[in-house]
């Protein structure tokens, strides 16, 4: 499903649901937005406080049970690295995760244009990659950490 990165979370937000068959709660578009308006792999404890912003009288269980909702029907990414918080991601395009050990930083990383994980990993013959959940560590340069929206 392809979204223009400029749009805003709001925009975003709507576009995703429409195209979902969704029905869309205030609550779960305030998580929705929340997640779509970051690129920093946020917590369920950081949507949490973005989402308050958005609406104020929003509880912790019912951003977790939005939050639940929304990578269940495939709005969102659930991630989970290691014995860590969960945490989720609004990139929806095939990508895996790189982890900077020294600052912790999670970062997306596209294959290079023209490549599909069967170009990558040697996989059983016949064998249909439906998504990808890979998460790469390792010491990433310090200008890399920016993180920005593509």
């Amino acid at each position: 499903m392809s979204i223009a990165k400029t749009s805003t979370p709001r925009a975003m937000a709507a576009e995703l649901v429409r195209t979902a068959g969704v029905r869309m709660t205030r609550q779960r578009r305030a998580v929705l937005e929340a997640v779509l308006g970051s690129c920093d792999h946020p917590t369920a404890a950081s949507i949490f406080e973005r989402a308050r912003q958005i609406l104020p009288g929003i509880s912790l269980a019912t951003v977790y049970n939005c939050l639940e909702t929304l990578a269940e029907t495939g709005l969102i990414n659930h991630l989970n690295f290691d014995n860590g918080p969960s945490r989720f991601c609004a990139n929806l395009e095939p990508h895996v995760h790189l982890i900077d050990d020294a600052s912790g930083t999670v970062l997306d990383i596209h294959l290079k244009t023209g490549l599909r994980p069967e170009d990558v990993f040697d996989l059983p013959p016949g064998t249909c990659i439906t998504s990808m959940d890979t998460c790469l560590r390792g010491r990433v340069p310090q200008k890399s950490l920016v993180i920005e929206r593509k």
